[in-house]
This record gives C-alpha cells, structure tokens and sequence, in this order.
C-alpha cells in the first residue's frame, strides 16, 4: 500500500523496451523525487533488476491477473503497449485495474493522430485514449511523430539506399530520447502540471529525399532515395521480397500499409507540421535527424557493411 510522505512510485511498462528504458532511467535521475518501478514480463528481466537494486515487478499485458500485485502501491503509470491488435483489451483492463489499485495518474504513448483516424492501429489508440478520459484517472497522452530509430529497424537502409513507400510526401519524425525525456518529465511532475494535456511530437519534417541527403552528409557517402508507392510495397510483400518485421502481428501490418497509403493520398496531411513540444518542455532544442545521425553514425555504416 502507498505510504505517506514517499515519493510517488511510477509503473513503466515495457521498461525493457527502448522508449520505457529509457523513461526509467530518467526517472532513476530525478534523485529520488519519484520512484521508477519497472515492469517486464520476463520474471527473469525482473530478477535482474532487482539483483541491481531497482524496483521491479511481473507485468504481464496479456495476463489481467498479473496487474493488481504490479500496482499494489503505484501512483502513476506509464502504458505503453506493443505492436500488436491487443493493445485495445490490454489498455482497457490496466486502466480498469489501475482504478481499483488508487493510481492517480496514466501517461499514455500514443500516436500523431487528429482524434478521427481510420487508419486501424491510430484508431486502436484513440478508443484506449477515449476510454483513460472516461476512467477516474487524471491522464495525459502523448503523440510522437515516426521514430528515427525506424531508420535502424523497419526503415534500415537497403542495398546502401533509403526506401520510402509513400512517396514524396513530407512526415514528421522525433527522436527517442526526446520522447523518453517528455514522457519522464510529465510523469516526474505529475497530473498537478499535466493532467488532461496532449502532447504532440514532431521534431523534422522531411521527405525521402531529403532525408537521404542527411544520411548521405552525416555517412560521408551518397545515399540514394529510392521512392515507391505503397501498391508497389504492397507487391513486395505479397512476392516475399520485403519481410514484415516480427514485432507486427498481421493486423497491425496491415495497418502499418494503411498509415503509408493514407500519408501518399493525402490523409494524413493534417500530421505534416512541427511542434515546439520538446522546447516548452525541456527548455532545449530537440534532436534533430542531422544530430541524430551523427550519434547513431556506427549503426548506420553497419547497414552498409
């Protein structure tokens, strides 16, 4: 049970993930301010943890019997849910749970949507974003843009060259350590600051060209983009010659082709802009693709190798 006078203990989940990694670490950082509790569902993982003198519990998404002992004495929550159709029933019982557990805050990791989406794995966040604000829970939700760290896994280089199937329209894209940084910040302050606000995330808006031309200068190396549309990935798909990654059950793969379909015929054109989000947070500039690029420089060269 909570106890008077301690810090506010802070659930992450997917604290094995890179964004809940690093939202823990920053919470690690805020010299005892608030507490972070990681949650895997590896009881191994939570061994480690704990071996290392972090808080840590069994949290199973998949498994709503697993969540009252993982929120016994939580005030906040962080929910992230994974890539995967089950983000709906796992978001709707651990909002149910966190509710008869007293948390008091949920920060949500949502998606860079305008609150009418169709693409599916959008809409799936907005029904669990629609059913937080219907719970007693003060909540905040925040809304990153593509993650540049796509350019390390589901958009990696290929055969020295930068694939993009939507063709030459301009999308947002955020660094993950900015968003970690905005998500640990928000819970450190709590729903006294943030509660009822939305956060959206956009740092650089580019095309394929122009990020192959930041690639190219940051690898000292040309870079080409090569622009497809989404039938023409779609093809690919359905031949074998492009593999879906593992982490995408079939539904959200699907979906995943629906967002770059909608961002190609213009749907998704409300979404073409930059925020100012991690500056009136953080009081810094965010990282921006060229900066990015240069940190990450190693594993880009990796992908040429």
């Amino acid at each position: 049970m909570p106890v008077k006078n301690q810090p506010p203990r802070v659930l992450v989940t997917g604290a094995s993930g890179k964004i809940g990694g690093a939202v823990a670490a920053a919470l690690d950082g805020t010299h005892g301010e608030v507490i972070a509790v990681r949650a895997s569902r590896r009881r191994g993982t939570v061994e480690k943890w704990e071996q290392q003198g972090m808080a840590a519990v069994f949290l199973d998404l998949d498994d709503p019997e697993t969540f009252p002992a993982a929120l016994d004495g939580i005030d906040r929550v962080f929910l992230s849910a994974g890539y995967t159709s089950a983000m709906n029933e796992q978001g709707k019982t651990l909002v149910d749970a966190a509710e008869d557990a007293g948390v008091n805050f949920i920060v949500h990791l949502g998606v860079f949507g305008n609150g009418r989406s169709t693409d599916p794995h959008f809409a799936w966040h907005e029904l669990v974003e629609r059913y937080i604000k219907g719970s007693s829970l003060a909540w905040a939700n925040v809304h990153p843009h593509v993650f540049m760290e796509n350019l390390l896994t589901v958009n990696r280089l290929q055969n020295g060259a930068f694939v993009w199937a939507a063709g030459d329209k301009r999308v947002g894209w955020v660094a993950a350590d900015d968003i970690a940084a905005v998500i640990a910040k928000v819970l450190a302050e709590g729903p006294k600051v943030h509660a009822s606000h939305d956060y959206f995330l956009s740092t650089d808006l580019l095309n394929a060209t122009e990020i192959a031309a930041i690639l190219s200068s940051a690898l000292d190396r040309e870079i080409p983009a090569v622009v497809i549309t989404p039938q023409e990935l779609r093809n690919l798909v359905d031949a074998g010659q492009v593999t879906v990654p593992a982490q995408y059950d079939a539904a959200y793969a699907a979906s995943a082709l629906n967002w770059l379909q909608q961002t190609y015929d213009g749907r998704m054109d409300y979404s073409a802009v930059v925020t100012s989000t991690v500056t009136d947070l953080l009081s810094r500039e965010p990282i921006h693709l060229a900066q990015w690029a240069q940190s990450h420089r190693s594993e880009l060269l990796d992908q040429l190798a």
